[in-house]
């Protein structure tokens, strides 16, 4: 058995007695990376992500600027040397409601026309397809209003195109709102949309003579 000196039984405290092969070499100290690259790695994504971003806003309020300024057809009161649009609307052939409005080309946000009568009808009406699910398979068997209910028509332009208005129609009676429709309203023809059986909305240019 050979004993070993009291030198090579325990290093002293705060020495390293490790061979000089197994000792680390002193270096330049070490920077803690970031698991997904450097520092300045992160910060030119983070400027791209910025850059990125103000030029998705600049491009979206340029257009929705151009939207606006848009010339498309509006139905306004102001509209200068307007053309003149004749509204009819007929239940069973007879006359309900008889109108002219004044559109022009201009820019959207003069999208202002609305309209509103009233009629009482003598006979049921039958709705289809306000009330129905969409994608509904079911038959539309349609929403009655009963003989003599009051309802009441709204007319707005629901929106202007280059060359046609989309007319917005709603007839809602006490008990709530019964229909929901556009009517396509082109300048320079006659159009007419069957809003329930027997209930037609038609507009056409008045320099056209009314049939």
């Amino acid at each position: 058995m050979i004993a070993l000196r009291e030198a090579e039984c325990c290093a002293l405290a705060g020495t390293d007695y490790r061979p000089t092969a197994l000792r680390r070499r002193a270096g330049r100290p070490q920077l803690k990376r970031d698991p997904l690259g450097s520092v300045t790695m992160l910060r030119r994504v983070e400027t791209s992500v910025a850059v990125l971003s103000l030029v998705g806003a600049t491009l979206g309020a340029a257009v929705l600027h151009a939207q606006v300024h848009d010339k498309v057809w509006v139905w306004n009161e102001k509209c200068h040397h307007p053309s003149m649009i004749a509204i009819r609307v007929r239940l069973d052939g007879a006359e309900l409601y008889r109108s002219s409005i004044p559109i022009c080309r201009w820019e959207r946000r003069f999208e202002k026309g609305k309209g509103t009568f009233r009629f009482t009808p003598s006979r049921a009406l039958v709705w289809y397809g306000y009330r129905s699910d969409e994608g509904d398979s079911t038959k539309d068997v349609g929403d009655t209003t009963v003989a003599n209910t009051p309802l009441e028509v709204d007319l707005w332009q629901a929106g202007g195109e280059v060359n046609a208005i989309e007319l917005g129609v709603t007839a809602e009676a006490p008990d709530g709102l019964h229909m929901n429709t556009i009517h396509m309203l082109w300048p320079g023809k006659r159009t007419q949309t069957t809003l329930t059986p027997g209930l037609v909305l038609e507009t056409w240019p008045e320099r056209s003579r009314a049939p």
